[in-house]
């Protein structure tokens, strides 16, 4: 077995991996760099990209444009293989942005929705061949629902992918009895380090959600910037509402992701299971494209509270003034990564810095979609890699050998550079 990671070694956006046994080869992940960063151009990979293709599958870990910005980069003939539920999801997130006012970018996500037309899925647990490279695709906690770890095994060498997790989130505690039944005899650890740089522990969703109901029921009127793909997220919103004796309303859209995934996991788990009467969705009228909200609808919110998760963009903000004055000024939460408005950062978004300026009293709630270094040390630890922990995925790839060279032989490689996974 060979491993080269074409980018991702010493950055978080854009990880491409490609792992080859006997002719056959696997990538995972073919995603944009991350806002503001510093681009390394488009990527020419051989049995990726170009060349041929007849023993390459392409894996994807998740649907963050920073893993699957790329996809249109990829051979038209390579065949893709994604999560069941996050196709669906990001399905519909690609058809949502496909009628943006912007016809350039609009006519990129049409590509991109034609193109995950032809993609194949895999479920969690069930184990299956690409010639002779064997796959286990293990369902992980992160801020995109269903994204996976791989255990990858060919040549008599055994790794695993972690691609990006975390164990704060409210299936977090599933990751440690999953490895137990999948994670046994691994070589190697190809192990994201999102958060290495950080010292402290991240707050777990559970806390975070405890937190916005006391929140709500402090206060009515609720406005939450939120991720429309962090599912967890939203879900949580929607439980805190309902606990605080608040209405939840958001758009259709937002709407038709919890649809997805009540549909598919609330067998697994009654956190996703919600009452169709207890959401109210704002319909959009077709003269301006503006949110409607009925005078029912209007007198209800006013007089119960309520919450609603919103996104940066006028649509949203209009509603938002219509409850300046009302009782008292809306609370809004900013429930995103901080990066996003720092003027220090490369993903600074000035539009973002803008819209939340009219509401200096915004309060921050939010955690991290990735591990700590708690998390890594006890994955590592519960693992024990024969060989070595490869870091991907980080800034900060030398900080794993202070922080867990006494746990497994840390292998820091370069971008491009090929790696044989036998050698003793």
């Amino acid at each position: 077995m060979k491993l080269t990671i074409h980018r991702g070694t010493n950055q978080i956006g854009g990880c491409i991996t490609e792992i080859s046994h006997d002719g056959y080869k696997l990538f995972i992940d073919l995603g944009e760099q991350l806002p503001g960063a510093e681009t390394t151009g488009q990527l020419s990979v051989e049995g990726l990209t170009e060349g041929d293709v007849s023993k390459s599958a392409l894996f994807i870990t998740h649907y963050h444009p920073d893993h699957i910005g790329k996809i249109l980069d990829a051979h038209p003939k390579i065949p893709v293989y994604m999560g069941a539920t996050a196709l669906e999801l990001y399905s519909i997130y690609e058809n949502h942005l496909s009628c943006i006012p912007d016809e350039e970018k609009a006519a990129h996500h049409r590509q991109i929705t034609e193109r995950l037309e032809s993609f194949n899925t895999f479920l969690a647990g069930k184990e299956f061949n690409w010639g002779t490279i064997h796959i286990i695709p293990l369902m992980v906690d992160h801020s995109a629902f269903d994204a996976y770890m791989f255990v990858i095994e060919a040549g008599g060498v055994r790794l695993l992918y972690t691609g990006d997790f975390r164990k704060h989130g409210f299936r977090g505690k599933a990751l440690s009895k999953m490895l137990f039944k999948f994670g046994r005899g691994i070589d190697y650890v190809i192990s994201e380090g999102t958060n290495v740089y950080r010292a402290a522990d991240n707050e777990s969703e559970s806390a975070l959600q405890k937190r916005f109901k006391e929140e709500f029921r402090q206060h009515k009127h609720n406005f939450i910037l939120a991720s429309s793909t962090h599912i967890d997220r939203v879900f949580s919103l929607y439980h805190a509402a309902r606990e605080a004796n608040r209405i939840f309303v958001c758009d259709l859209f937002q709407k038709r992701l919890m649809d997805i995934v009540s549909r598919t996991h609330k067998l697994y788990s009654d956190f996703y299971r919600i009452r169709q009467n207890d959401i109210y969705v704002l319909p959009i009228r077709q003269s301006d494209k503006s949110f409607y909200i009925s005078q029912k609808l209007m007198y209800l919110m006013k007089r119960k509270g309520f919450c609603m998760p919103i996104r940066d963009n006028d649509r949203f903000w209009n509603v938002v003034s219509q409850f300046d004055g009302v009782d008292a000024t809306p609370t809004v939460y900013y429930s995103l990564w901080r990066g996003y408005l720092d003027e220090k950062s490369p993903a600074f978004n000035q539009r973002l810095f803008e819209s939340l300026s009219r509401y200096p009293d915004y309060k921050y709630m939010h955690t991290s979609g990735h591990c700590d270094i708690k998390a890594l040390e006890s994955l590592f630890k519960q693992i024990k890699p024969k060989k070595g922990i490869i870091p991907i995925h980080t800034e900060f790839p030398e900080r794993f050998k202070g922080l867990f060279g006494h746990l497994a032989p840390i292998v820091l490689l370069r971008d491009g550079e090929t790696y044989d996974c036998s050698q003793l």
